[in-house]
């Protein structure tokens, strides 16, 4: 789950706000119990991550790489990790991490969130600029770019010519600035393709491609970075900074 799905999951369950939690359940060994009886201030997103807005503490679901939900609706075989009762609505989250932190211990940073309009260009540049990992460790950092995920990263970096292993210290400022604009605007296509039900493969230009769209190459495919995520890339159209 990346930065656009998690907003459409925040405005697809927009009716909560102000409703208050009859009952919960699911195998969450989070003390769940503490929300029967809250109301729900607001619901938010924050990169991968839903937040129930609370007096008190947030509720935070993190979509990991395969969370999904439900409402009014099961899933066959699959035991919830988290079941909210709002009036006549069921919640079921499944395959999510669920925390609940106190309020004055969780900081909503929009600066690094990439599908907030208060994205700062600036501090991720810096950040690039700054380090010596390989720019696709960079991308996936939450820290710098909330809600960046994998297909982002591919489709990003194949859009700004910039080869999946340059150095974030060695990479040309153009093409900084070049590769931050191509992230932002890629995940608002990324978040309307998937806001009108349309296929998002027919808006990839290399994820799970074979063939280069652009100079017929053969697209190479690796496992790399800090966590080995899958990479493709052109190597004729990405340049490499090392």
């Amino acid at each position: 789950m990346e930065g656009p799905g998690v907003l459409l999951i925040k405005e697809k369950l927009s009716f909560i706000r102000d409703k208050i939690i009859l009952d919960v359940n699911g195998n969450t060994k989070e003390n769940k119990e503490l929300l029967i009886g809250k109301r729900v201030l607001d619901i938010k997103s924050f990169g991968k991550k839903l937040i129930f807005e609370f007096d008190d503490f947030y509720l935070i679901i993190h979509f990991l790489m395969y969370g999904s939900f439900r409402i009014n609706e099961k899933r066959e075989n699959k035991r919830e990790r988290l079941s909210i009762v709002i009036n006549n609505s069921e919640i079921n989250f499944y395959n999510t991490s669920i925390k609940i932190i106190k309020r004055d211990e969780f900081y909503l940073d929009q600066s690094i969130d990439i599908m907030s309009e208060n994205f700062d260009k600036l501090k991720a540049k810096n950040k690039i600029k700054n380090s010596k990992k390989i720019i696709s460790d960079i991308l996936l950092d939450q820290g710098t770019f909330a809600g960046v995920g994998n297909i982002i990263k591919n489709e990003a970096l194949f859009r700004a010519n910039v080869h999946p292993l340059s150095i974030g210290e060695k990479i040309e400022e153009e093409y900084i600035d070049n590769l931050i604009e191509k992230v932002l605007s890629f995940s608002y296509e990324f978040y309307l393709v998937r806001k009108f039900n349309k296929r998002l493969k027919n808006h990839l230009l290399i994820y799970g491609k074979k063939i280069c769209s652009i100079d017929g190459e053969k697209i190479k495919l690796k496992y790399i970075g800090e966590t080995k995520r899958k990479t493709y890339f052109c190597e004729s159209c990405q340049r490499l900074f090392v």
